[in-house]
């Protein structure tokens, strides 16, 4: 039986690389966090790799950055938009955070901090509802019923392809 978080009190760590990661580095360590039994989501944050050109001379021009990449976490694809220098987790038990620990060791070749407090939201925040309303709307994929999603939208982007949902 897999157990939920509870809302109440969620165990959350984050990873602090001392560096930040090369898509395979971070691919390694999502993918051994990914094995640890008992995390619920994961958050990558990091400097934004572009599609575009934003400002400047070359202005709308396509940006070839080869740090974005499709990476496989969980058996499933996606594309990492972000050189990722934080990840932080939320597990349901307090095992968990040990095992976590040893992950982070076996696939990181540097330091790195690792804290526990309250990193991820647990309630639906004003953006989730700016964004996707009160309850979903036509969209299934954002369903505001879901913890996991609380607090998981960045306002300013959209979320086509932002949220990936690897197991239920």
């Amino acid at each position: 039986m897999v157990k939920t978080a509870s809302l109440d009190k969620p165990l959350q760590v984050e990873i602090f690389p001392h560096r930040l990661l090369q898509p395979s580095t971070a691919e390694r360590l999502l993918n051994e966090i990914d094995k640890v039994e008992g995390v619920t989501r994961m958050l990558l944050q990091g400097q934004n790799l572009p599609l575009k050109v934003i400002c400047g001379p070359g202005t709308g021009e396509d940006v070839d950055h080869p740090e974005r990449r499709v990476i496989q976490v969980g058996g499933q694809a996606f594309e990492l938009t972000v050189m990722v220098g934080r990840i932080r987790v939320e597990v349901d038990r307090e095992e968990a955070k040990e095992n976590i620990r040893k992950a982070c060791e076996r696939a990181l070749p540097f330091p790195f901090e690792f804290r526990e407090g309250y990193f991820l939201k647990r309630k639906p925040t004003l953006v989730d509802y700016a964004k996707y309303g009160f309850k979903s709307r036509t969209d299934e994929r954002i369903n505001l019923e879901d913890p996991r999603l609380f607090g998981m939208v960045d306002p300013r982007v959209k979320p086509e392809g932002k949220v990936c949902v690897l197991k239920d």
